[in-house]
Parts: C-alpha cells; sequence; structure tokens
C-alpha cells in the first residue's frame, strides 16, 4: 500500500511526473532521427525477403504513446495477406517466421520465436537501429486496430493524458506483460471514458461512416478505422471532468467493489454497455440490430456463436469485446492470477489517492 500512496497520494506531484512524461513522449515520437531509424528497420526487414512484401508499425509507435525505449511491434505483409488470407492458418504464420529467421542477417540480435500466443511471433532486437521488436505475420487487423486508438486518443487530450498515466502506473508495478498488454490495458481505459461520454462507443462512429464501403479484414468491417481526421471535428464531449478524477474513476471502476459485478457482465465497446454473459449473444444481435446500419458486422458476428460463448463464459474473469472482431475479448492473456493482481492494484490506487 505504501508504494501506491506515494506514486498518487500527492496529486500534483504524480500530474507533474506525467506531464514531464508526455514531454518526454512528445519529444521522442516528433524526432525526424526516430522516424528515420524507424524506416531503417522497416526496411531491414524488408530487404530479408528481397523486398517482397510491405512492414507496417502499429501499437503506441502508431497512436504516439511511445518511449524512446519503448518495442517496435510490426507486421509484415508478405503479399496480399493484410486481408487475412493466412489468419487462421497458423502454421503458415509459423512458415513465414521461420523462412524470416533463416533469411536475417547480423543485423537481428537474440531472435526467438514465441508460440503460446494466439498469433505467433518473432522477438528480436535490431543492431543498427537498436530497437527492441515483436513481428508477427498474421493479417492487417492489428494496424488497423491501432488506428483506431490513435482516432480515440486524438478526440479529447484527457484520454490520451490518463492512458499514459496509467500506463506509467501499471508500469511502475510491474504489471504488463504478454499476458497483459498495453493494448488490453488501453482498451479497459477506453470502455471507462466510454461511461463517462469522454468518448463515444463503436456504434457512434459506424453512424458517421455508414455511407463508407466496407472494408473487409478477417471477414470484419474495419470501414471505421479509416478517415479519421473527417470525425475529429465530429465529436465533442461535454464532460468537464478533470484528468486527475478520470484516473480515479479508471482505478475506481476496476476495484474490488465493482469487479465481482463486473465478472457477470461483457465489457461491449460497440455499445459501451454491460452486456450479461449468461445472453451475450443474443442480447448483442437484438440491441444491433435495433439501431441498424451494422449489419455487415451482424452478419459476421451470428455465424460464429460457438466461439463467442467460448471467449466470453467465463464467469471468474472480466472479458472485454474486441473493438473489430466482435467474437473475440480483448483480454484473452489475462490470466485469472494477473486479473486479480489488476484489481488489487486498481483497489489500493483508489485508496491511495
Amino acid at each position: 500500500m505504501d508504494n501506491f500512496y506515494e506514486l498518487l497520494s500527492d496529486k500534483s506531484k504524480f500530474c507533474d511526473q506525467i506531464e514531464c512524461l508526455i514531454t518526454s513522449i512528445d519529444r521522442t515520437n516528433n524526432d525526424p532521427i526516430v522516424k528515420e531509424r524507424l524506416e531503417k528497420l522497416k526496411h531491414s526487414i524488408e530487404s530479408c525477403v528481397d523486398n517482397f512484401g510491405r512492414v507496417y508499425i502499429y501499437g503506441s509507435r502508431m497512436y504516439g504513446i511511445a518511449k524512446d525505449d519503448s518495442d517496435v511491434d510490426l507486421y509484415f505483409d508478405t503479399g496480399d495477406c493484410f486481408s487475412g488470407k493466412i489468419a487462421d492458418d497458423y502454421k503458415r504464420q509459423l512458415q513465414l517466421i521461420d523462412l524470416f529467421v533463416k533469411a536475417t542477417n547480423k543485423e537481428f540480435i537474440g531472435l526467438e520465436i514465441i508460440t503460446e500466443t494466439r498469433i505467433p511471433i518473432v522477438r528480436f532486437t535490431h543492431d543498427s537501429t537498436n530497437f527492441n521488436c515483436d513481428l508477427q505475420f498474421r493479417s492487417g487487423l492489428a494496424v488497423l486496430n491501432s488506428k483506431l486508438i490513435k482516432l480515440y486518443l486524438s478526440m479529447d487530450e484527457r484520454v490520451r493524458w490518463v492512458i499514459i498515466a496509467v500506463k506509467h502506473w501499471a508500469v511502475s508495478f510491474k504489471l504488463l506483460s504478454d499476458d497483459f498488454s498495453a493494448y488490453s490495458l488501453i482498451w479497459l481505459i477506453l470502455y471507462v471514458m466510454m461511461q463517462y461520454k469522454i468518448v463515444p462507443p463503436i456504434i457512434d462512429l459506424w453512424r458517421m461512416h455508414q455511407k463508407h464501403a466496407p472494408i473487409y479484414i478477417e471477414g470484419w468491417d474495419t470501414r471505421i478505422c479509416f478517415n479519421y481526421d473527417q470525425l475529429k471535428p465530429k465529436y465533442s464531449s461535454k464532460s468537464s471532468l478533470s484528468k486527475f478524477d478520470l484516473l480515479r474513476y479508471v482505478f475506481e471502476f476496476y476495484s474490488e467493489s465493482n469487479s465481482t459485478k463486473l465478472q457477470n457482465f461483457v465489457l461491449c465497446t460497440v455499445l459501451g454497455e454491460l452486456l450479461p454473459k449468461k445472453t451475450f449473444y443474443s442480447t448483442f444481435i437484438t440491441k444491433v440490430n435495433a439501431i441498424g446500419n451494422y449489419q455487415c458486422q451482424i452478419e459476421k458476428f451470428e455465424k460464429c456463436e460457438t466461439l463467442i460463448n467460448t471467449n466470453f463464459g467465463n464467469f471468474n474473469r472480466i472479458e472485454l469485446q474486441n473493438p473489430l472482431k466482435l467474437c473475440n475479448s480483448v483480454i484473452p492473456w489475462l490470466s485469472n492470477t494477473n486479473m486479480n493482481l489488476f484489481i488489487d492494484f486498481c483497489t489500493k490506487s483508489v485508496n491511495a489517492m
């Protein structure tokens, strides 16, 4: 408890820490030398297979919360695979990783193939740029999910502040891991921002995009991830809550007093609502059909009933719906141990503030 009190009890001191961190982050993300290094990294990876394909950067480096020592998340489209042609072919993804590893030169240090996760990755350090990297070959869905997060972070400066603050908190207490990624943490925060009307739920973005043509990745319509500069002026929060208040509300939302209730529901990012786990599949379809303008996603969702019931059927854990791949949980790798740790840390943080 002392460590949480030391970090969070002095509001002014903590806010100053986060402002200094944001200044450092902005300096890194706007540094032309860092941008050159990232381009050099992409070129080195593409050159391993004679420029056959294209490398995309996603994650914190895309949506602008990366520190100087942050890892670089990369997707390698080896040719017409961005839309998900090999997304369900785990064996093919491993083959491509193996081919990449065999083709690498001395620039790529400490190559390690990680297969314990849903998406296989190869982890390495790129010597000439000194970036630590995670590279995957599945599909471009992670790239578009990062575009969506970038949109949400651009809507209100408080969102970015709270996300950076919570990530700093999570790193300070060694909470993040392959089981509990920064990506998962961000969506847990964004869901709370939806509750306080700081950002809109996914369905509101769809209303703004209904005239655009569908763009399918892994069979899911991702059109809301494009044209985000056109969307920003269309949404303005009417909430006057302070950054620090919102931070406290995030910890409060996932604290012990609320977590037992949350475990009986799916945190639905599409509607920004809690939907009962027992009837999630049918309730989601009924509610979304009543709204309309979401037919492309519903048709895909209806075909995944067994998978949905499996992914959201555990009543001993918090489950949050993926905003694009609606049959998946955003936190599938969050073990019960890590979840309980997260809840415990949120509880102690609320009490310390």
